[in-house]
C-alpha cells in the first residue's frame, strides 16, 4: 500500500478480534489468566480449595463442617496463619502440605468469594 492508501477492514472480523482481546483482558484482570497464558493464582487456589478444603467448607465455600468463607474481612496474614497452623480440634493444619505460593493462591481464591 502506498502512502495515504486506506485499508479496508471487514467489520465482522474486527468484531471477533476485539471480542477475543476483550475476553483475554477481562480474564487477566480477574486473575484467571496471566500474561503468559497460564492460570492465575485465583484459579490455582480454587483447584487447591476443591481438592483440600471443600470437604469441610463445601464446594461453593458456603460452609458445612467448616465456616462459610465468603466475604472474609481478616488480613491475608491472618488467613495464611490459619491455613498453615489450623485450629486444634477444628481445622487441619496445612503448613507442611502447602507451599507459600499455594497459600497465596488459596487466599487469592478466597478474595474472589463475595
Amino acid at each position: 500500500m502506498g502512502h495515504g492508501a486506506k485499508m479496508k477492514v471487514n467489520p465482522r472480523s474486527a468484531f471477533w478480534v476485539l471480542s477475543v482481546l476483550g475476553l483475554v483482558l477481562v480474564n487477566s484482570v480477574a486473575g484467571e489468566v496471566t500474561a503468559a497464558g497460564s492460570p492465575g493464582p485465583a484459579v490455582l487456589g480454587r483447584t487447591l480449595f476443591l481438592n483440600n478444603c471443600a470437604h469441610c467448607h463445601a464446594e461453593d465455600a458456603t460452609g458445612d463442617e467448616g465456616p462459610d468463607l465468603h466475604g472474609l474481612h481478616q488480613s491475608d496474614k491472618w488467613i495464611a496463619r490459619r491455613i498453615q497452623k489450623g485450629v486444634k480440634g477444628e481445622m487441619t493444619a496445612f503448613g507442611e502440605k502447602f507451599s507459600e505460593a499455594d497459600v497465596k493462591a488459596l487466599i487469592a481464591y478466597l478474595r474472589t468469594l463475595k
